[in-house]
């Protein structure tokens, strides 16, 4: 009752602190998917000065079964106003752009909630009483591979890193999209059915090649499911055998695995007690692990600072050699005039810097930027401008 209490005074804060700031914003908008026959619709919420903060892209997270919208909200929701501060009380908010993508039940064409999940059978027959054309999960990873990822991030300011939420089948399926497409970075898998098709998932995921060196974050949760649904004990044999295999095994510095236990609450209602520990736990892990760069390759970047009071040197810093790992009297800035500095430099990415004049007492604070680091994920997009006062 006192997570339920807090969690609907998140709610109310997030209506009405509107104070001198810009408001965030919910958006429901439709997609004319080629893979589908009708509309799929979307949720998008960009967190509030996401028009101010021109210069700062955001990660994304991709909520799914989003047509119960109180699973999108509460991850919005909590995310900013609540598991970070409580997470991270002593660090500046790292705000997100969070996407909502209900699966529908569209009687005209025979479509449901599943039809989204599901693959055709490898290892067992096609279930009595469906058809092939129920299995629409290799269609609905085209729709979001190829149609609405690129559409969200040609059209809002995206980093390129997501996160993936999924509960119960959706759960099961961010996991087979891992194995497939490798869609996501990081996934929050709650309760997630790993027993479909003799352990299909289960197996694929204990056979997935995590030495590819690209960073990934899990957290799995099960609630009580067998002993207070009465489903049988194979859901949870398929979720032990994948828990235990990887409680054995040595993995990758750079795979953070967490498994949680939640045997207080049954299926449906542990989803709210249960996001704000997984919520919470990926704030630590982005605060931890969000520093580094990843690419081996480095790519040209052009910055410049602009500000009527600016005077003297201005160096960059940031994290790696070629910004000087954070020296505050870092990498010198060529002086174009008396308000304009530029650097060209060849980064790894992910690259993280800010602006000194030589020392942590005296920042240049670029403005219509989230507080913070500034970054540069995207290869893609390396020529920035900044302006201070």
């Amino acid at each position: 009752m006192k997570r339920l209490i807090q969690t609907v005074l998140m709610m109310l804060i997030t209506i009405c602190s509107i104070s001198a700031q810009e408001i965030a914003r919910v958006e429901y908008k439709e997609f004319d998917s080629k893979n589908f026959p009708f509309k799929r619709p979307y949720l998008i919420f960009t967190p509030e000065e996401y028009d101010t903060n021109v210069n700062s892209d955001y990660d994304v997270i991709y909520v799914f079964d989003a047509q119960w919208y109180s699973r999108f909200g509460l991850v919005h929701n909590l995310l900013h106003y609540g598991c970070q501060e409580e997470a991270t009380p002593n660090e500046d908010a790292h705000p997100y752009i969070v996407v909502g993508i209900p699966s529908l039940y569209v009687p005209e064409y025979n479509y449901e909630r599943n039809c989204d999940f599901y693959s055709l059978p490898v290892n067992t027959p096609i279930p009595e009483g469906r058809s092939e054309e129920f299995f629409c999960a290799p269609k609905f990873k085209k729709f979001l591979k190829e149609e609405l990822m690129p559409y969200i991030d040609s059209n809002y300011r995206t980093t390129g890193h997501t996160l993936a939420v999924g509960h119960s089948l959706s759960a099961s399926f961010i996991l087979d999209a891992l194995e497939t497409e490798d869609m996501f970075d990081d996934y929050i898998a709650l309760s997630p059915n790993l027993e479909w098709d003799n352990q299909l998932w289960a197996d694929r995921l204990i056979n997935f090649n995590f030495n590819d060196g690209k960073p990934r974050y899990f957290f799995f949760n099960m609630a009580n499911e067998c002993e207070d649904t009465g489903w049988p004990p194979e859901w949870r044999a398929a979720y032990d055998k994948v828990k235990n295999h990887f409680e054995s095994t040595a993995l990758p510095s750079n795979i953070v695995m967490k498994f949680n236990e939640s045997p207080q609450y049954s299926h449906n209602p542990s989803y709210q007690p249960v996001i704000i520990d997984a919520l919470k736990d990926y704030c630590i892990y982005r605060l931890t692990h969000n520093h580094e760069p990843v690419t081996e390759e480095t790519y040209p970047v052009h910055i410049e600072l602009k500000g009527k009071s600016l005077s003297g040197d201005v160096y960059i810093t940031g994290n790696q050699d070629a910004l000087a790992n954070w020296n505050p009297m870092g990498v010198k800035m060529n002086q174009i005039n008396d308000s304009t500095y530029t650097i060209d430099l060849n980064l790894r990415l992910p690259a993280e810097y800010k602006f000194t004049q030589g020392t942590w007492e005296h920042q240049p604070f670029p403005k219509n930027t989230v507080a913070g680091n500034l970054r540069i994920a995207d290869p893609n997009k390396t020529v920035i401008y900044h302006e201070t006062d």
